[in-house]
């Protein structure tokens, strides 16, 4: 099976379904929601406790780059293979990236974290339960607005008519052989 996959629309998808995410959880913190700042937390990473204008860049910068690079996974691998609807194929396919920020990233953000470490913010753990009901909450609830995002923007990534629906290119076509016109 060949593959296309059209990278500017899949890393902008994947990075608007980042901003998307970040977009809710501003709404739910300016509202007292008690959820896992993901940007805050990426962003403290790397410029430490410092204002809300230096970390929210490099946090909302770091969470786009790791937004788009999952796109081009999904592009890669899942959009060519599953024929859903998809807004429903994003959702599904976010399962995947909140299963490993759950189990890998959040608990390994313990270990490398200066602020976590200085035990200035709290540690997540695994799904971030360390954070109470909030904590697992966020991870699905942003991987599942980023995957909604992804879905629905990144659909007919090389031009398909939506009634065609996805045309399956041949690995070979016929007029190399002396089959049919050139």
């Amino acid at each position: 099976m060949m593959r296309r996959v059209a990278f500017g629309k899949g890393l902008a998808a994947g990075a608007l379904g980042a901003v998307a995410w970040e977009a809710a959880a501003r709404v739910l913190l300016a509202a007292g929601a008690p959820i896992f700042d993901l940007v805050r937390t990426l962003g403290t990473l790397v410029v430490g406790d410092a204002a809300a204008s230096a970390w929210w860049p490099v946090g909302m910068l770091l969470h786009a780059a790791v937004g788009a690079i999952w796109a081009i996974f999904y592009a890669y691998f899942f959009w060519c293979v599953f024929d859903w609807p998809p807004t429903v194929q994003g959702l599904v396919f976010a399962l995947l990236p909140a299963t490993l920020a759950g189990l890998v990233m959040l608990p390994e953000m313990a270990l490398m974290h200066p602020l976590i470490l200085a035990g200035s913010l709290p540690a997540p753990g695994t799904f971030a339960v360390g954070l109470g009901w909030p904590g697992p909450a966020t991870v699905l609830g942003g991987h599942l607005v980023y995957g909604a995002v992804l879905g629905t923007l990144y659909t007919r990534p090389v031009g398909y008519r939506t009634a065609r629906g996805r045309r399956r290119t041949p690995a070979v076509t016929p007029a190399l052989f002396g089959e049919g016109p050139p």
